[in-house]
């Protein structure tokens, strides 16, 4: 993979207008090379044929943007012919199954897209940091101060007294059927 990384990180710029900020490997030999690439807002499966100069020729690809990604929306499957197929709602690209698991792939992804969600949502100073855990303190105590046990305990009350008439029904028949 190594030996292909450079050739990636152009294509990448001259197709993506960014350098990935990771690849990984899923299958590469002598002729083909597939991998997932890390962006900045979106991760990318590609499929590249290996020309004998060494150049990469893209044949396929598949871009998961984080702003139509949700956790669990990545799906990975072996399929009948001996293929991995990766969907992504209704886009979908195939990659040989030769080394890895696709539950691999899939994860490597969720989770390179999860911490994306998460570097987006995360305050970026202290002060932004405070005011966000005050912001979850104060919501908390009001769901707290909101929350009442009354109607709870009404509830409980009224199971125990429906409780206590079905079992003194249910001995005031055995007591009339042992009497017969």
């Amino acid at each position: 993979m190594d030996s292909y990384q450079t050739a990636l990180e152009h294509w990448c710029e001259e197709e993506w207008g960014q350098i990935p900020q990771a690849i990984s490997e899923w299958y590469t030999d002598e002729g083909m090379a597939q991998v997932f690439m890390r962006l900045n807002r979106s991760v990318l499966i590609a499929d590249f044929t290996v020309s004998e100069d060494g150049s990469l020729d893209c044949n396929e690809h598949l871009q998961i943007p984080l702003d139509r990604w949700n956790p669990g929306s990545i799906q990975a499957i072996r399929t009948a012919d001996g293929r991995v197929r990766f969907r992504h709602r209704n886009l979908e690209i195939h990659l040989a199954a030769r080394l890895r698991a696709p539950e691999w792939g899939q994860a490597l992804l969720e989770e390179w897209l999860m911490s994306q969600r998460g570097d987006v949502l995360r305050p970026k100073d202290r002060t932004q940091r405070i005011a966000s855990i005050n912001r979850t303190k104060m919501s908390i105590e009001r769901n707290l101060n909101h929350s009442n046990l009354d109607a709870v305990q009404m509830d409980f009350l009224a199971t125990t007294a429906s409780l206590a008439s079905v079992e003194s029904k249910l001995n005031s028949r055995s007591g009339t059927d042992e009497s017969e």
